[in-house]
Formats: C-alpha cells, sequence, structure tokens
C-alpha cells in the first residue's frame, strides 16, 4: 500500500511515520502536482500547509480511480471549511477530514485507511472508467483543456439536436462568448437554414440509431461568409448504453479546399500546356524522315520510325536529314531522365543539327562539335546533363554506313544475308556521352552494304526494359529477335518487336521512352 502526503509539517509527518498501522506501508512524501504523476497513490494524507484544499479535493476526487484522502484542518475555522468541503458538488466519498489535533488525526487515519482496507476486499470493477489517461490525472479537466484550447468545432448533442457541450472555438465562431451562451440552442439558432436542416437531418437519424457514423464536407453560410468544414459525427451513449444523442468535430477545411482547387487548376494548366509540348515535340520529330528518291521515283531508303514517349515529354530524339551529298544523315540520342528538363536538351540536340549541316556527312567531326556545343551550354547551369547518342550517316550511292557512338550503343547491322546474323556496332570505341566532356574526339567505323541490309538504331527503353525479377530485354535479345525478323515489313517489323518486348516484361507500359529507326536499302 503507498501512502503518500503532502503540505504536513513536521508534527504531521511524524505522526503519519510513527503510526502503528502504517509501518507496513510504503510512506511517499510527494510535491504538487500531483496530477499526472507516475507515483501511486492509495492513500493521500493533506496537512495544513496546502493551499488550495478545495482544488486538490476535486482534482483527487475526479481521477479514474480516487484515492481515499484525508485532509487535516486548522481547529480554528475547522467547522466552517469542512462543512464547505462536506457540501462541494466536485467533491467525492473518498475524502475524510479532521482537526489538526493528536486524537483527531489518529482518527482520522485510521478511518481512511480502514476505508481503503474495505474498499480494496470488493475488487470493485473501475474500467467502464476508461482506458484513455493514466489513473493519476483527471479526465474532466483533460476535456475541458481540450475543449477551451483546441480550434476545432468540438459539440456533444441531445436527440433532438440540443447543444449539450461545445468547444469555446465554436462558441466564438457563432459569436458568443461564453458556452453557456450555445447550450440549449440548435443549429437553427446559429447557422443558415439550409445547413441546419441537413445537420438536425443527419443527426435524428444518428440519435435513432439508423446511422452508426458520419463523414461529410459541407459548407455553411453565415453572415454571408461561405465556410467548408469535414465533419465527423457518431452516436452519444450513456454510461448504462441508452442511445442519447450525438458527438462531433468538425474541422474548418475552406483554406485547404481553396488551396486544392488553386492546385487543381494550376495542374489542369500545367497538364494542357505540357500536352501542347508534347504534340510539338511530337511533331516536330515525326517531321524529320524525309523520303530518299532516285531520278525514277524509286526509293533508295526504305525507312520506318517508332517514337512512344514514356513521359508527357520525351528525352529521346531522332533526326534524318537528307545532305547535299544525298546521303541520309541520322542521328538517335537519349537525353538523361525524362520531362521538362530532357525535353529542353533535345530542343537544344535539334537546334544544333541544323546548325551542323555542313558536317552531316563527317560523323566525326559532327559529334565532336554537336559535344562542345553542349557542353558550353549545359556546364554554365550548374546541372548534371547528358545525352549518349549515335550518328550515321549512308552514302547511298556507294551504299556505305559510317557511324559514331557516344555513351552507349545505339545500333545494330542486319545483313540480307540469311547466313549471317545480326551484329552491334563495335567497329570503333564508343566516345563519351555528349556534354559531359569539351572538345572530345570521337572514333568512326565503316560497314559496307548491300541490297536489302538492315540498320537499326534505338535507344535504351528497349534494350534495358526489365520484367519482373529485373532481367532486362537485353542486346542479345534484340538482335535474336533482329536475325529472326530481317526482310519483313519494316513498321510490322517494329510492331513485333514492341510486342515483344511488352510480352517480356509483362506490361504495355514501358518505363522509359521508346525509340526505333529501320532503315533497309532497296
Amino acid at each position: 500500500m503507498a501512502i503518500c502526503y503532502i503540505g504536513c509539517d513536521d508534527f504531521l509527518t511524524h505522526q503519519i511515520k510513527t503510526f502503528p498501522i502504517f509501518q507496513k506501508s510504503e510512506l511517499i512524501e510527494v510535491q504538487f502536482p500531483v496530477s499526472g504523476s507516475d507515483t501511486k497513490i492509495d492513500l493521500l494524507i493533506a496537512g495544513t500547509q496546502v493551499q488550495h484544499l478545495i482544488r486538490l479535493a476535486a482534482t483527487v476526487s475526479d481521477w479514474n480511480f480516487p484515492p481515499v484522502a484525508l485532509f487535516v484542518l486548522p481547529v480554528d475555522d475547522y467547522e466552517k471549511r469542512s462543512e464547505y468541503i462536506n457540501h462541494h458538488p466536485r467533491v467525492g466519498r473518498t475524502i475524510f477530514l479532521c482537526e489538526n489535533t493528536p486524537k483527531a488525526i489518529q482518527l482520522g487515519m485510521e478511518q481512511a485507511y480502514a476505508f481503503h482496507q474495505k474498499r480494496a476486499s470488493l475488487n470493485i470493477d473501475n474500467s467502464e472508467s476508461g482506458n484513455f489517461s493514466k489513473n493519476n490525472i483527471s479526465p474532466r479537466w483533460l476535456f475541458q483543456t481540450m475543449m477551451e484550447h483546441l480550434d476545432e468545432y468540438i459539440y456533444f448533442k441531445d436527440s433532438d439536436s440540443r447543444f449539450l457541450a461545445v468547444s469555446q472555438y465554436l462558441t466564438n465562431k457563432c459569436g458568443k462568448t461564453s458556452p453557456h451562451e450555445v447550450l440549449g440552442l440548435r443549429d437553427y439558432d446559429l447557422f443558415d437554414q439550409k445547413h441546419a436542416q441537413e445537420a438536425y437531418t443527419d443527426e435524428r437519424k444518428i440519435a435513432t440509431g439508423e446511422l452508426q457514423e458520419l463523414y461529410k464536407e459541407e459548407e455553411i453560410f453565415k453572415d454571408g461568409a461561405l465556410t467548408w468544414v469535414a465533419s465527423r459525427k457518431l452516436p452519444l451513449h450513456t454510461r448504462s448504453k441508452h442511445l442519447a444523442g450525438s458527438f462531433g468535430l468538425s474541422r474548418d477545411i475552406t483554406e485547404a479546399r481553396d488551396l486544392h482547387e488553386k492546385l487543381e487548376q494550376n495542374h489542369e494548366r500545367m497538364q494542357a500546356e505540357l500536352l501542347l509540348a508534347r504534340n510539338l515535340q511530337d511533331t516536330l520529330i515525326r517531321k524529320c524522315a524525309p523520303k530518299f528518291l532516285n531520278a525514277e521515283g524509286g526509293h533508295t531508303l526504305e525507312i520506318a520510325t517508332k517514337y512512344i514517349p514514356s513521359f508527357h515529354l520525351s528525352g529521346d530524339f531522332f533526326s534524318i536529314v537528307k545532305t547535299a551529298e544525298k546521303g541520309a544523315a541520322i542521328l538517335v540520342a537519349d537525353v538523361m531522365g525524362h520531362g521538362v528538363r530532357a525535353a529542353m536538351v533535345t530542343a537544344m540536340i535539334q537546334i544544333a543539327v541544323h546548325q551542323l549541316n555542313d558536317y552531316a556527312s563527317q560523323p566525326a567531326e559532327f559529334m565532336t562539335r554537336l559535344n562542345d556545343m553542349m557542353h558550353r551550354t549545359i556546364q554554365p547551369t550548374g546541372q548534371p546533363m547528358f545525352a549518349t547518342a549515335a550518328y550515321s550517316y549512308i552514302d547511298l550511292e556507294n551504299k556505305r554506313l559510317t557511324y559514331v557512338q557516344a555513351g552507349a550503343r545505339h545500333g545494330i547491322h542486319v545483313p540480307a544475308e540469311h547466313l549471317q546474323t545480326a551484329a552491334k556496332f563495335s567497329g570503333a570505341p564508343i566516345g563519351s556521352a555528349l556534354g559531359l566532356l569539351p572538345q572530345t574526339k570521337y572514333a568512326e567505323a565503316s560497314i559496307p552494304l548491300k541490297s536489302k541490309d538492315e540498320i537499326i538504331l534505338y535507344t535504351d527503353g528497349i534494350v534495358e526494359a526489365a520484367a519482373g525479377d529485373e532481367e532486362e530485354y537485353s542486346e542479345s535479345r534484340l538482335v535474336d529477335f533482329l536475325t529472326q525478323h530481317r526482310n519483313e515489313d519494316l513498321p510490322t517489323m517494329m510492331d513485333a518487336l514492341l510486342l515483344s518486348v511488352q510480352e517480356f516484361t509483362q506490361t504495355k507500359e514501358l518505363d522509359d521512352d521508346v525509340c526505333l529507326i529501320a532503315l533497309r536499302i532497296p
């Protein structure tokens, strides 16, 4: 048994420590505040040095399982103070009083101790008081603190939707000063009729058991001002489980709702701008495939392309240009990342392609100059941006392909001869990615072409497409596919390749941009 004492002078402390029936108990001197402390208190003795005895008695009486308490009062005003305490509405039956005399103190401690022992022997179940707070604290005080200081509409209503209790915040928002001015009123007395009728209908359904819970967002008009609130309401039951009404919390979400609407508007505007940019990017890229015809109008180069952005704006780019020598210059590039930044770099590359048209038939020189232009533009931004690329020039008259690769492999040669397999571009070292290092020299390699030979240029959206186990489609699978599907209609072959990748990854939506160019010598 834990016997605690507070505000005791030396005389009373000696009385407590030497009282025979206390000798087997733990005696603890405690200090204020006792509310919220971890100290176990079975019996509390409060001496004459305690100020505000009524507050202490009321506080202790409010605890979930109030301890037995003995309050020692001065002799000179014992009768007046004891009468006041005994009749105070918030002082419980576990509070004992005695005069500050040796005989009265001993009798008071005997009575308090006996009451505690009797109550302990009854094994009283106090679980209905709840377990939401520590025992040494007043739920009433916690409730009052919440109702006074939280900026929330908190309310309890009877079965006819009259207010039983309201928070100070709700009181103030209704233009009142004290919650007592709101108690007994309905929403009809405080808010617009439309809201009041809806609230009354909802709360009647809760109060009659038709609804077990309600959550809704609604608008309230008061004095011409619009407020949006999110409300959650529940049934209010008495301790005897009788349905007595409803209670709830409503939160002002006007600012959040306005912000959400602005975000939605900005999102829609951004989506529209991104869609416009995507359509523009798509149109510009798809215009990059000129026709290559001889004097008789026959094709000197068959071309098919497939371009699938994974995001609104793509970081993949390709360009097909007819040179002054009537050859074909093809650039395929994959800019790091996706979205606006990557698209801006692809736009820069597109501009550079036109500016470097004089070097279109010189792959190594073209790439060196393109790299320098990109580095000069990107380096001052301090942002790590680069692009991998392959530049190919096809001398259509002499049927010869010359290519340069930067940062990664992007090309495969598919011979028309069935006895030969498709081969990756590997005749020259792959140089550094575009934009990373200034004054980079690139090595070029050449491949003689025959009739029906195919050149496939691609970005890593194909070869790095991964299945659920993270295994990639890979260049080897791409080489095998192209070997097996050579001499097919180019657009049909490209559709079949995309289907092959989708079946491998088991998804129709690829994580990266896809750019494919298929070329065939007639």
